[in-house]
């Protein structure tokens, strides 16, 4: 398997100042500096830094030797790297004192990608290969309708986002990774778990990982949904976090991680890169991102209501205990009487206890349908029911169909990412 990133290069120019320009204002610089940047420059640099061999598709200017060293000197294959007459694409970044960024880019050298050029590049991969595509350069939507006909899975930066969006079918993508600003643009919706579950509602094959600063991340792909707080670090520049967190995302799959942990992986490089300024200079490599997962703390999930909280209690209890759960028992855990317990339960699932244990024993009974061949007894046993037409009975009322009917059907052309609960795959 292969990774190869379409993907822009650029010179950032990044000028530190005491806060955000905003309309109409003026304001002194502390000072400028110049790195390597661009949205796929740093990406790439983050897979090959993540200890992953990546191909950098692109085009560079006559100006460029800077973003080739910078590549080369981090592992990065150049093989479809093309130098073009032209001056390379180059970012403005101003810095605030408490970390923020304020980005804008000219494109250079990165709207040089013809078709022609993209065509002989793909053919040099096949399918199961990785694409990672940003919108910081010319024919993004070309690109995913080649790669996809190839095979390739897509990795699909929506960054910066744009009309040039039209263009790209979303269908076509296997993994979107963006942030709130991104995600409202792209749903005009503000709560990420809005933004996520209309992103979800349009495309039902879409994977999204929702990045939301200082919240950490949400991935959900219909069947799975992770929630990752963010790490507690000094911010100093924000401007690359992104991107780590794209290519070590990515790197991480591509070494056979799930996506749960490829998700902390990408939260901990991102939290480095926070922590120090500059871009690409600022991608920590594998082994630092190792040692700091041994002792990052997370952040306190602040946003989570106590409603919230009390309900992964109950949560973890019932499917920690599927066999053997009550309510005398959960009462002892939460140290609170039986029947306060019990109104606890049925004011935050709007049902009773002994309805939420038939329902998580009924979920669970359709994840072991799906993912092994246990016979409908050898499920009933394991998941503590003892009068098999009760169960199947309860089933029924859960899911509509008979156990065996809803197996049959999961391994139909039928099957959608509706077919299990999301709360509970």
């Amino acid at each position: 398997m292969k990774i190869v990133n379409f993907g822009s290069c650029n010179l950032d120019y990044v000028y530190k100042l005491n806060h955000i320009v905003k309309t109409g204002e003026t304001e002194h610089s502390e000072r400028m500096e110049i790195f390597p940047g661009g949205k796929g420059l740093n990406q790439s640099i983050a897979i090959a830094k993540a200890g992953v061999p990546v191909y950098h598709a692109g085009c560079i200017g006559t100006d460029g030797q800077i973003l080739i060293s910078a590549l080369e000197e981090c592992g990065v294959d150049l093989t479809y790297v093309k130098k073009v007459n032209q001056p390379s694409g180059h970012a403005v970044i101003q810095v605030g004192n408490a970390g923020e960024n304020a980005i804008f880019i000219h494109a250079g050298s990165n709207e040089m990608l013809t078709l022609e050029w993209i065509d002989s590049t793909l053919q040099n991969f096949d399918t199961g290969d990785f694409l990672l595509l940003q919108n910081e350069i010319s024919n993004v939507g070309y690109i995913v309708e080649q790669a996809k006909k190839k095979g390739l899975v897509l990795f699909f930066n929506p960054s910066p986002v744009d009309e040039t969006l039209r263009q790209v079918n979303f269908d076509r993508i296997d993994y979107l990774v963006l942030n709130e600003i991104e995600g409202e643009y792209l749903t005009l919706q503000k709560e990420p778990i809005n933004i996520v579950s209309v992103l979800r509602e349009r495309h039902p094959n879409l994977k999204v990982v929702l990045t939301i600063g200082e919240k950490g991340c949400i991935y959900c792909d219909g069947k799975s949904l992770h929630c990752h707080p963010a790490y507690e670090v000094p911010v100093v520049d924000s401007t690359a976090a992104g991107d780590a967190f794209m290519g070590y995302f990515v790197a991480s799959l591509a070494q056979n991680l799930t996506e749960k942990l490829a998700i902390e992986r990408a939260c901990a490089a991102s939290a480095l890169v926070v922590s120090q300024k500059g871009a690409a200079p600022s991608i920590p490599y594998e082994a630092n991102v190792s040692r700091a997962l041994q002792i990052l703390k997370a952040k306190p999930t602040d946003h989570e209501s106590k409603n919230d909280q009390l309900k992964k209690q109950i949560d973890e209890y019932i499917e920690g205990h599927l066999q053997s759960a009550n309510l005398s028992e959960l009462a002892k855990i939460l140290k609170y009487s039986t029947v306060y317990t019990g109104k606890l339960v049925k004011n935050t699932y709007r049902k009773s206890f002994l309805d939420c244990l038939q329902e998580k024993r009924c979920h669970f009974a359709a994840k072991l349908l799906l993912k092994t061949n246990l016979s409908v007894s050898e499920i009933i046993n394991r998941i503590g029911y003892k009068n098999e037409s009760f169960f199947r009975e309860k089933f029924k009322e859960t899911y509509g169909t008979t156990p065996a009917a809803y197996r049959k059907s999961l391994n139909s052309d039928s099957i959608t990412d509706s077919t299990i609960p999301l709360e509970n795959r």
